[in-house]
C-alpha cells in the first residue's frame, strides 16, 4: 500500500473517531433539549445570567465529555445559538458521510417534494456541483412557490416571493 493511501486511511480513522465523540455528546444534549423544551427555552433566555444558563447546560451535558465539546456548547450558549444545535448536528452527520469537504445543497420549497422531484434536484445539482453533493430539503410556505437552493455561499433564488418583490420594486409599489 502506498504511503499516500495509508496516510489517508489513518486520517480518515482519526476524523471518524473524533467526530464520533462529538456526535455522541451533541446528540445527547440535543435529545435532552427536545425532551425538555422548557430547559431549551431557559437556555435561550438572554435576560438570565450566562453563569446560570451555563450551570443548567452543564446539567444535561454527559459526564466526562471532552472539554472542547463543552467549550463549543458554551459558545453556542453565549451567542444565543443553542437552538441551532440540531442543524449543526445535521451538518456534522453529512460531513461524517462524505468527509470534511462535502458540499451540502440546501433546497427550500413552498411544499414538500415527492421522491421523484427530489431525485430531479439531486441529478441537476450534482451535475453542476459534483457527484459528492449532499442535499437537504426544507419546506417554507413563505416562499409561496418555486425553490431556493444554497450551496456554500452561492444562492439560486427562484422563489415566487422574490419575484413578486422584484416586480413590486420595479413598479415602485410599496408593500
Amino acid at each position: 500500500m502506498k504511503a499516500q493511501e495509508l496516510s489517508q486511511k489513518y486520517a480518515t480513522a482519526v476524523f471518524s473517531l473524533a467526530l464520533e465523540k462529538w456526535l455522541t455528546v451533541l446528540s445527547a444534549v440535543q435529545s435532552s433539549l427536545a425532551e425538555k423544551p422548557q430547559v431549551a427555552k431557559r437556555l435561550q433566555d438572554s435576560d438570565r445570567a450566562f453563569a446560570d444558563r451555563q450551570k443548567e447546560l452543564d446539567s444535561i451535558i454527559p459526564v466526562g465529555s471532552d472539554e472542547n465539546v463543552r467549550n463549543f456548547l458554551y459558545t453556542l450558549l453565549k451567542n444565543g445559538d443553542v437552538g441551532l444545535l440540531g442543524a449543526v448536528l445535521e451538518n456534522l452527520e453529512q460531513m461524517s458521510r462524505g468527509g470534511p469537504q462535502v458540499q451540502v445543497a440546501h433546497v427550500t420549497t413552498a411544499s414538500a417534494l415527492v421522491d421523484e422531484e427530489k431525485e430531479q434536484f439531486r441529478q441537476k445539482l450534482r451535475a453542476q456541483f459534483g457527484a459528492n453533493l449532499e442535499l437537504a430539503f426544507r419546506v417554507d410556505p413563505a416562499i409561496i412557490g418555486g425553490a431556493i437552493v444554497q450551496v456554500g455561499d452561492k444562492v439560486i433564488d427562484g422563489s415566487v416571493a422574490t419575484r413578486l418583490e422584484a416586480m413590486s420594486n420595479a413598479l415602485g409599489v410599496k408593500r
